[in-house]
């Protein structure tokens, strides 16, 4: 009838009768066993018709993923390093395993690189240990006017007998000792401030060049009384104050209490 040759003008003479759905089962348990091992799909001719007819997509969810792992791999291969992490102690260790060879070439230039990173650091001005109090006669010298200019500061406004403030003053002393290359100072926040009001407090300040680029006002800038050191740190690293390897925000974890 009618509908008999809308199928014929589509899809042609071919005889379906010998298409039985049983080998297309296997194909696909087949095609799912084998993702992630990195065997090729194979396709039946029927998925092939269906395919160029645009009866089914280019490509199965299945072999989307394939690909998609395929790639993760490879990038992964590419960017490995295995002399990223060593020292210069263990550069030299393996010198001396490998006389006169490539691989002997490419250790001393991770030696010469890494000595001049550690060149770089020696020069660089380190702070602390601990978060020293300044006053307000102190504030030019110590923030607007700190040298060496490229070093940022961070400024930690606070109040005596504020819980958040003291929250606050401890995660900011974990990362002062994290975080040798940035300076942080701590400033009594009505001096700081005329009439600055405790429910402001805490408030960081981050300098850079004698100017203001951050300003994170109270806990509630971070995650309210639950803050943590990370939080603090991700919001400091976001900004350019301190030299954080996070990649993404801290995730918290939760946990049930039975009632």
């Amino acid at each position: 009838g009618k509908a008999q040759n809308e199928w014929q003008r589509s899809f042609g003479n071919f005889c379906f009768v010998s298409c039985r759905p049983k080998p297309l089962r296997r194909t696909r348990l087949w095609t799912m066993a084998t993702l992630g091992t990195g065997a090729k799909h194979e396709t039946t001719e029927w998925e092939d018709i269906l395919r160029e007819k645009g009866v089914i997509p280019d490509k199965t969810p299945e072999q989307l993923a394939q690909e998609t792992l395929e790639s993760m791999v490879e990038e992964t291969v590419a960017a490995y390093d295995p002399h990223a992490n060593k020292t210069v102690q263990d550069l030299d260790e393996e010198l001396d395993d490998e006389p006169d060879s490539d691989e002997e070439r490419l250790l001393l230039q991770y030696r010469a690189h890494r000595i001049a990173e550690m060149k770089e650091a020696a020069g660089r001005p380190r702070f602390g240990p601990g978060v020293p109090r300044i006053s307000a006669a102190e504030w030019k010298d110590e923030v607007t006017c700190a040298k060496p200019e490229e070093v940022p500061v961070v400024v930690h406004l606070t109040s005596a007998g504020v819980q958040d403030a003291a929250l606050m003053a401890k995660h900011i002393g974990s990362l002062a000792e994290k975080f040798p290359h940035t300076k942080f100072v701590e400033c009594k926040a009505s001096d700081a401030i005329k009439n600055y009001p405790d429910s402001k407090v805490p408030t960081l300040l981050v300098y850079r060049a004698g100017s203001v680029v951050k300003q994170f006002v109270g806990l509630a800038a971070f995650d309210g009384r639950k803050t943590t050191a990370d939080d603090v740190e991700w919001g400091l690293g976001r900004v350019g104050a301190v030299e954080s390897e996070m990649v993404e925000k801290p995730q918290k974890k939760f946990t049930m209490k039975r009632i």
